[in-house]
């Protein structure tokens, strides 16, 4: 399954930085990507953008996440 299958999805990552974070991927329209990152308790979030959905294959690889996909 392609990382593109889960736009508008939750998961959780697993391990590597930020093992515990919630994930996100949002998409207004084909072209661009915001990844979301955050945790509840104590509050904290990041965001990353990448130009292009089908540069989200490389930016998971690169960022070294397993991901837990809750949805």
């Amino acid at each position: 399954m392609s990382i593109t299958d889960k736009i508008g999805k939750k998961g959780q990552i697993s391990s590597g930085q930020y093992a515990g974070f919630f994930v996100r991927i949002d998409s207004q329209n084909t072209r661009s990507c915001l990844i979301l990152i955050w945790k509840d308790s104590p509050p904290e979030g990041y965001d990353y953008w990448v130009e292009k959905a089908t540069d989200l294959e490389q930016f998971f690889q690169e960022a070294g996440w397993d991901i837990e996909w809750l949805e």
